[in-house]
């Protein structure tokens, strides 16, 4: 079992498995199925777990946060135009304006900066309209400011926290639109998964980034709505489900991004180091 933190445009991880099969006794281990290789992720971007996945060096690949990346992003389509020009435009060179092997990533981390975010963020050089003509970067030679990263510790996307469930414990379909919860804590709202299933996401990764919660979380909203009789097997609606979404007249939402401040502690700058 392999662990790493990141798998931006997945090229890392692919390398180190090759890296292992490159040795005979391994190679010949694996396809007498003797032992198995399988990737564990903190995080993923969308382009670098598809990569992973459709290479065939793993067995298996378990990852804990999906997307947080330009597609995952759920930016509206003229926004996300904008965007990528933005980054092309005034990206010192133009093959690195998406990052590396334009993966597109919008993750950081308190110990390092990944290359793959879009390079008008960490580059030194640039075409600026600053008076003193400086290129002025938030992650300057990939490193992350204590300020900085005072303000984005913690963040997460906003979410409409109107809208039904806000626990995971005793629930009752209604056939109203209205869930009846005795709260437990911090699960996101069932009916918006059902919302977002209806839509044809049904694999537990793509629901993760429609709620802004970890792919276990949205795996067990599955096997809850499952319990309930909402959804299948199959994870498509049922005729319950689909009663208990009209009912609700629920769409599915729009992640917000917004920073939101911190006073949680962040790692000194002596500690980070740059990937």
């Amino acid at each position: 079992m392999f662990v790493s933190d990141y798998a931006g445009s997945g090229e890392e991880s692919l390398a180190y498995a090759r890296a292992w099969l490159r040795n005979a006794t391994v190679r010949s281990w694996r396809s007498l199925k003797l032992v198995r290789m399988h990737l564990v992720l903190f995080a993923a971007t969308t382009t670098g777990l598809r990569r992973i996945r459709a290479s065939g060096l793993y067995d298996g690949v378990s990852v804990l946060h999906r997307g947080m990346d330009f597609p995952s992003a759920q930016w509206h389509t003229d926004e996300l135009w904008r965007i990528r020009k933005l980054c092309e435009d005034y990206a010192r060179r133009p093959e690195d304006s998406a990052g590396w092997s334009g993966s597109e990533g919008l993750l950081v981390f308190e110990h390092t900066v990944p290359n793959n975010l879009p390079s008008i963020l960490r580059q030194s050089r640039g075409r600026t309209r600053r008076p003193d003509g400086k290129w002025a970067p938030f992650f300057e030679h990939r490193t992350a400011p204590p300020g900085l990263m005072r303000d984005l510790v913690g963040y997460r996307p906003e979410r409409n926290a109107e809208l039904g469930l806000r626990g995971m414990g005793r629930v009752q379909p209604t056939g109203s639109g209205k869930l009846h919860v005795r709260y437990r804590g911090g699960i996101r709202d069932l009916v918006e998964v059902l919302g977002h299933i209806a839509k044809g996401h049904r694999h537990p990764e793509q629901l993760a980034t429609d709620v802004s919660v970890s792919v276990p979380m949205a795996r067990n909203l599955v096997l809850q709505a499952q319990k309930l009789g909402l959804v299948d097997s199959q994870t498509r609606l049922t005729d319950a489900g689909w009663k208990e979404l009209r009912a609700a007249k629920v769409k599915p939402r729009v992640v917000v991004s917004r920073l939101q401040g911190s006073q949680e502690p962040y790692y000194p700058g002596t500690l980070r180091e740059s990937r």
